[in-house]
């Protein structure tokens, strides 16, 4: 049976059993990649949100995950979306200016269980494994991130760790793009660019 790419990283459930809460942030003035529903992202040192491109793979640490938008457009107003269209950019100073586009991100990440999926088969001896994040362009404003199973390793700095396989009748774990349970191994939803993951 061939398994269908989970779209992106959704957010399963918190460790403490609590409720998932998230936090709005906005996002740098000159970002010009597309943030897609449930896209993984990073904060700059001055807190601001940075979509990761989508091209290539993200190897170093994300600090949240992308839940929806609110941004100004130009001829709707401000407009709430589950997506950020390329190169949707403002000009601005302040705290919280009038045209500045948020995101809404998973708050506390690192203790939340997101579900994902792996663009290649794994094994079992693969979980606990950390591992990079393939990018690509949003389809229909919905993200299509996965995990990049060729750069399984105990690299600290990784983004994305697997914590477990998804055990469904629609999901053939020992096929590519098995959906996984996942988790942060990096990040925190704070000005940081380099955290300390576990090894």
């Amino acid at each position: 049976m061939a398994n269908t790419q989970h779209p992106g990283f959704y957010p399963s459930r918190a460790t403490n059993g609590g409720a998932i809460t998230y936090t709005r942030k906005r996002v740098i003035t000159n970002n010009s990649a597309p943030i897609g529903l449930q896209d993984a992202v990073k904060i700059d040192t001055n807190g601001n949100v940075l979509g990761l491109g989508t091209s290539s793979t993200q190897s170093a640490a994300i600090q949240s995950v992308a839940m929806g938008v609110s941004y100004v457009d130009s001829t709707l107003g401000r407009i709430s979306a589950k997506n950020l269209p390329a190169s949707t950019l403002y000009t601005s100073s302040g705290i919280d200016p009038d045209n500045a586009t948020y995101v809404f991100l998973v708050e506390n990440p690192v203790n939340v269980i997101f579900r994902a999926s792996v663009d290649e088969a794994i094994v079992l001896a693969d979980l606990y494994s950390n591992m990079e994040i393939v990018l690509g362009t949003p389809s229909n404003g919905q993200s299509i991130q996965e995990l990049d199973a060729s750069t399984k390793a105990n690299t600290a700095t990784l983004p994305i760790r697997v914590v477990d396989f998804v055990f469904q009748s629609d999901n053939d774990v020992d096929s590519a793009d098995a959906h996984v349970f996942c988790m942060v191994n990096a990040g925190q939803i704070e000005p940081a660019l380099t955290t300390t993951g576990l090894a």
